[in-house]
């Protein structure tokens, strides 16, 4: 695959990650939490998801999705080849996966109603491009792995077999 069209989708999809985060703030500011959730997290990605960016919003993660490659290279430049082998320890207290459906705001703002409406469709949500398409299976492996559930009872109880 070409360096440069590595490099565009690559922005492209942390434009993406970056509004959701915006969006995972707000969420938590709205629920008076001192610190974005995994709920929070999970909301602000599928209403960036399915909601798309004005041009401002487009504008602004872009930029910021551009500065963060840029720090990517200057750094990963600095790094040796010893360094870049280094590994990372885990971070002591990572939640156990929670088994259980997303909460959803309690807010009734414009941001958190939109959201709610999102997590309601979210399992019929068909994406238009690939780049969307693997947006939504980066959040569905994520809600699989923690066993975080968008989808209603009457979902959740075909996926365990129960009636």
């Amino acid at each position: 695959m070409d360096s440069q069209l590595l490099d565009s989708l690559l922005q492209a999809y942390l434009a993406q990650v970056d509004s959701a985060m915006r969006i995972s703030d707000v969420l938590a500011k709205h629920d008076n939490s001192e610190e974005i959730t995994v709920d929070h997290l999970i909301g602000g990605l599928v209403y960036r998801l399915m909601v798309p960016m004005n041009e401002t919003e487009l504008s602004e993660s872009l930029e910021s999705a551009q500065q963060i490659l840029t720090n990517i290279n200057e750094v990963s430049d600095e790094v040796s080849d010893e360094e870049s082998g280094e590994e990372y320890d885990m971070i002591d207290g990572y939640p156990e996966p929670l088994n259980r459906k997303i909460k959803a705001p309690m807010c009734e703002c414009s941001i958190c109603n939109q959201l709610k409406t999102c997590l309601l469709n979210y399992s019929e949500h068909i994406c238009q491009d690939p780049l969307a398409e693997k947006f939504k299976a980066s959040i569905d492996s994520t809600c699989e792995k923690h066993r975080i559930f968008i989808r209603d009872t009457q979902q959740l109880n075909e996926v365990y077999g129960k009636s």
